[in-house]
């Protein structure tokens, strides 16, 4: 890896900490959770279920568009995992499916498409509204950023050297 990054970028292990453009992507992905936790928290202050539910129909138009959201989120849930636990004595699957971070969040990029788009197939649907074309267009950035960051690439090659034999299964050599 290049020497071009600060010592603030690395983190206690001297991996390349995530940048802040991935932690944007996260809760772009993680959008299904954050409006389920906040329905919820809106419901409990004495809000009427109306006003609730006009959350869910200005980002989902049904319950079948959440529930493929929500599914389309798995892969970076499993980056989350595999982040929370990027420490010298993590397992080889968390090793792996660290290094595999572009690829999963594209996965979660063309999941979110089908999301937009398979109502629509179904029938369920007759168009997409104007939140879902925002939602695309914020895709497409995302796909683009996925493979034009060589911090990114550089973040996701690096994982923390194995404690006891001082080799490191996650960096490419």
């Amino acid at each position: 890896m290049p020497n071009v990054y600060s010592f603030k970028d690395y983190d206690k292990h001297l991996c390349l900490k995530p940048p802040v453009e991935f932690w944007l992507v996260v809760a772009f992905f993680l959008r299904p959770f954050i409006l389920k936790i906040s329905t919820i928290q809106m419901g409990r202050g004495g809000s009427k279920t109306k006003d609730v539910s006009l959350l869910y129909d200005i980002a989902y138009p049904d319950n079948f568009s959440f529930f493929l959201a929500v599914l389309s989120a798995i892969p970076v849930v499993l980056l989350l995992v595999s982040f929370a636990k990027r420490k010298p004595d993590a397992s080889d699957l968390m090793r792996k499916i660290w290094r595999n971070g572009i690829p999963l969040v594209a996965l979660a990029v063309l999941l979110n498409v089908l999301v937009l788009f398979l109502p629509i197939m179904l029938g369920k649907i007759h168009s997409i509204h104007l939140f879902g074309w925002v939602q695309l267009g914020i895709l497409l950035l995302i796909f683009g950023y996925l493979f034009r960051s060589q911090r990114l690439r550089d973040t996701f090659a690096d994982f923390p050297l194995e404690a006891d034999t001082g080799k490191s299964k996650g960096r490419k050599v």
